[in-house]
C-alpha cells in the first residue's frame, strides 16, 4: 500500500514538473517571437504613404503595444514633424550613436536627394540618452526648404540611436 502511495505522488509530480517544462518553453518561443517582430518592425520601413504606422496583426490605432517604439512623420506648409512615441510597457532610453542626432533627405519623384540637413550635436557635449515613459512621446521639428520645385517629394527622417528609428512619408508642392 506504502509503494502504491509513492509511486502515484512520484507521478504526480512527474506530470506537473513536465506541464511547467512545456509551458516554460511556450513562453519562450512567444518571447523570442516578440523580438524578432520588434527588430524586423524598427528596422525595416514602418509607415505607409501617408506617415501613418498600423499594426498588420491587429490593424488597430493607438493604445500601448508591447515591444513597439512607434514613428510617425507628417508634413504641414513648411515644416514636417518627426515623431516617436514610446508604446512598450516600459520606459524606453534611446542614447544617440553617433555625432549626428538625427538627419533628414528629401527627394524628387525620381528618387534624386534635392536637399539633406543633419543635427549634429558638439564633441564636447555628453551624449544624453532620450528618456521616454509609457506613451510618451519625442517631436523634431524639420523646416521644408521654401526652394522647392512644385512636385511629389519623398522625405526620410532618421534618429540615429539603437536601434535606428526611420520613418517615411510623400508630400507634394503646388
Amino acid at each position: 500500500m506504502r509503494v502504491m502511495i509513492l509511486l502515484t505522488a512520484f507521478l504526480i509530480v512527474g506530470i506537473v514538473l513536465s506541464a511547467c517544462g512545456q509551458q516554460q518553453d511556450n513562453q519562450t518561443n512567444t518571447d523570442n517571437t516578440a523580438n524578432d517582430d520588434k527588430a524586423e518592425e524598427v528596422n525595416g520601413d514602418q509607415n505607409n504613404s501617408n506617415g501613418n504606422q498600423k499594426d498588420p496583426k491587429t490593424d488597430r490605432p493607438g493604445g500601448i503595444v508591447a515591444g513597439k517604439l512607434e514613428t510617425s512623420l507628417k508634413v504641414s506648409e513648411k515644416h514636417a514633424y518627426f515623431q516617436i512615441k514610446n508604446q512598450t510597457e516600459r520606459v524606453q532610453k534611446l542614447v544617440i550613436s553617433g555625432k549626428t542626432a538625427y538627419n533628414y533627405i528629401i527627394a524628387d519623384s525620381e528618387g534624386n536627394t534635392v536637399f539633406e540637413k543633419s543635427k549634429s550635436q558638439p564633441q564636447h557635449e555628453p551624449k544624453k540618452p532620450i528618456t521616454l515613459k509609457q506613451a510618451e512621446e519625442v517631436e523634431y521639428k524639420l523646416p521644408i526648404p521654401e526652394n522647392l520645385e512644385p512636385g511629389t517629394y519623398s522625405i526620410t527622417a532618421i534618429l540615429h540611436t539603437q536601434p535606428v528609428l526611420k520613418a517615411k512619408t510623400s508630400f507634394t508642392i503646388e
